[in-house]
């Protein structure tokens, strides 16, 4: 069962103020700490609970029952990262030689292993989308090379595409209508990038001066959600706009900051560090302006991964101290 709910006012961290409500939404039976990477519009939210040596992906339904996901025969470890409207869920699983594969999690229970990505060793999945399609990467553990690739319903593989002049890719998540963004390398440069429904790849911009860039998470509407390094090397969360445009929401934290999801009405979420270094789970609204969410009392520090298109957000307190799955409402 779900813990007590705890009704607080956040943390400012910007220029917005706003009651918010915190859940711890527990774990499986055995396992100690937990953290909740996707929610879908239901209020359905999925992660992880792990134990002493194991992990597993798990589901929170929207009242109160969790849900073991289960793993692959002879692996130890499984994970959940992606749930679409209808409940069927993306993640990955360890096998029994110790490697990963790319996994659905299926409304009957069942768990399909949707294979290796040809020339890599390992592979993930990072999302799933309302047509069935899974999105996430190829891994080989030899020369560490990452590829972003997609599963469509069938469990057919394909590559997403590489701009001209880059090596590798990776997978930061998936729109409900098959937009998808990540990152990828032009030597040691890292470009965030949103594979479009035209079949077309956009490299996205960076800060002025700036450096790196990453893609986390995209809405329907083409907004892409991630960070960007600025010319003095400081890390901020952005956004950017359908037509490419980068919002930089980090501007007022010298401190540094990261952006994971992204709702379609352009609502952002992630952390932000404050002056003492940690980590606070941080809401961006539309027009950029930021509010701490808070975290239990026992907790320093935290993420928000996810928020859905009702502002229903989920994450995890935690790095160092045991992590908690938690599930945040504004307002």
């Amino acid at each position: 069962m779900l813990t007590a709910t705890v009704a607080a006012t956040a943390a400012l961290t910007g220029t917005a103020q706003a009651a918010t409500t915190m859940t711890d939404l527990g774990t499986i039976p055995g396992a100690s700490w937990s953290i909740a990477r996707a929610v879908n519009n239901s209020g359905v939210a999925v992660g992880r609970s792990s134990g002493n040596g194991w992990s597993r992906a798990t589901r929170w339904a929207a009242r109160a029952t969790i849900t073991d996901l289960g793993v692959l025969p002879g692996g130890r470890y499984s994970n959940a990262t992606g749930i679409n409207s209808t409940g069927v869920i993306a993640g990955d699983s360890e096998v029994s030689d110790g490697t990963n594969r790319a996994v659905r999690f299926n409304l009957d229970g069942t768990i399909t292993d949707l294979g290796l990505v040809p020339g890599h060793s390992d592979s993930w999945g990072l999302g799933i989308d309302d047509s069935g399609t899974v999105v996430g990467e190829g891994w080989d553990r030899s020369t560490g090379n990452r590829r972003a690739v997609k599963w469509d319903a069938a469990g057919v593989l394909t590559e997403f595409p590489l701009p001209a002049g880059t090596t590798s890719s990776l997978m930061g998540g998936v729109a409900p209508n098959g937009i998808a963004a990540g990152s990828v390398y032009a030597g040691q440069l890292e470009r965030a990038v949103r594979w479009n429904l035209d079949g077309t790849v956009t490299v996205l911009a960076s800060l002025p001066g700036g450096g790196d860039t990453r893609a986390n998470a995209v809405n329907r509407y083409g907004q892409v959600a991630g960070y960007a390094f600025t010319i003095d090397g400081g890390q901020h969360a952005v956004r950017w706009t359908r037509d490419g445009r980068i919002v930089d929401l980090g501007a007022a934290n010298p401190y540094g900051s990261i952006a994971r999801g992204i709702n379609e009405n352009g609502i952002t979420v992630g952390s932000a560090q404050d002056s003492t270094g940690q980590s606070v789970p941080t809401r961006w609204d539309s027009n950029g302006a930021s509010l701490g969410l808070g975290l239990p009392a026992t907790a320093y520090t935290g993420t928000a991964w996810a928020i859905n298109r009702s502002g229903v957000i989920v994450g995890n307190s935690g790095q160092y101290e045991p992590n908690r799955a938690l599930r945040w409402i504004v307002g």
